[in-house]
């Protein structure tokens, strides 16, 4: 195979010419591009990946970072950030955490070692305490390269992300079983020294006091987001009989568990219980469910790729959020029949 100074020799250029158009940098005319390309393409040259890397200080490859491998929600991501690099020749490596801050710290340290193109990160639930937060964006800094965060904000960062209304969604969530005719609804939250989880219950809260429904304490489960503690906790609950008419669910994990429970206990979303879920439940609608929830109107995940890429592209350009709206479907189990 020819190496690039015979390239350049048949081309009638300087190597530094064929080195521009084949890492795509500075300027080359067209004429003279397609004269390189020509002459590379009759030889079949073809350059090596690794040197193009070493040159230009990046690979074509983009980290993902994931806190939930298992979860339906940030598999969604993964798609939507795949279908955009790979449109744009650009190769997705992934890395999941299960929410260990250790891992999260590992897996920046790798992808900076990489040379990746840039980073999509959703941080862990160690994202709220101030000196971990610190500690991650110094070492995000490092890269050198782009960053969007998705769904976990971080506290002054100066990336882009990719953000998801969860107060209005538990907002509306709420208020579409209270106009279903339910008058005692429960919740099931996450952990509420989290963020995420206290805007999701917050919005519940207000929905509650606007239609001046009372809160009762003995509905509101407190859960961590995990299908194993919101299926103990709706057992416990169908035990002592102090069931609601209603359940808000705040994620797909504790709407797994609730279901469970409601299945082992013979009882029927929408005939005995009511029931909204944050987010769609792919299954429920294999097992004839017909259950409402409340999702998101785009894909976060190909809204962080094309940030990311537009970034890569152009590195001048502001800070950019894109803050997701809910999308509330009723399919039927948000009443009951009475």
């Amino acid at each position: 195979m020819l190496n690039i100074r015979e390239i350049a020799k048949l081309a009638g250029v300087g190597k530094s010419t064929v080195s521009r158009v084949i890492n795509n940098t500075g300027y080359v005319s067209e004429d003279t591009r397609k004269r390189i390309e020509k002459v590379m393409k009759e030889n079949g040259y073809h350059p090596s990946a690794v040197a193009r890397s070493l040159s230009r200080q990046q690979t074509n490859s983009i980290g993902i970072i994931i806190p939930q491998a298992n979860n339906l929600f940030f598999n969604e991501i993964i798609t939507g950030v795949e279908n955009v690099v790979d449109e744009n020749g650009y190769v997705l490596s992934f890395s999941n955490t299960n929410n260990d801050p250790d891992k999260e710290n590992n897996a920046v340290l790798a992808f900076i070692e990489q040379r990746v193109s840039g980073i999509i990160l959703q941080p862990t639930f160690s994202y709220e305490d101030a000196i971990y937060q610190e500690h991650l964006c110094k070492t995000l800094s490092r890269l050198q390269a782009p960053i969007v965060l998705v769904d976990r904000p971080l506290k002054h960062s100066v990336w882009d992300g990719v953000f998801f209304d969860g107060y209005l969604a538990s907002y509306q969530a709420t208020a579409a079983l209270i106009e279903s005719g339910n008058r005692t609804i429960g919740i099931i939250t996450g952990n509420l020294d989290m963020q995420l989880a206290r805007e999701r219950f917050e919005g519940y809260i207000q929905a509650m006091k606007e239609h001046n429904i009372p809160v009762q304490e003995k509905y509101v489960l407190r859960g961590d987001f995990t299908m194993e503690t919101a299926y103990k906790l709706v057992k416990e609950c169908l035990k002592e009989g102090t069931v609601p008419d209603a359940f808000f669910t705040t994620n797909n994990f504790a709407t797994i568990g609730f279901l469970k429970a409601i299945i082992e206990n013979n009882m029927t979303i929408g005939r005995d219980i009511a029931c909204i879920s944050f987010d769609y439940i792919d299954f429920a609608d294999v097992l004839g469910m017909n259950l409402s929830y409340v999702g998101r109107h785009n894909n976060m995940g190909e809204l962080a790729g094309k940030l990311l890429i537009d970034r890569i592209s152009n590195n001048e350009l502001p800070q950019r959020i894109e803050n997701v709206q809910p999308r509330l479907v009723l399919n039927g189990s948000e009443k009951k029949v009475r």
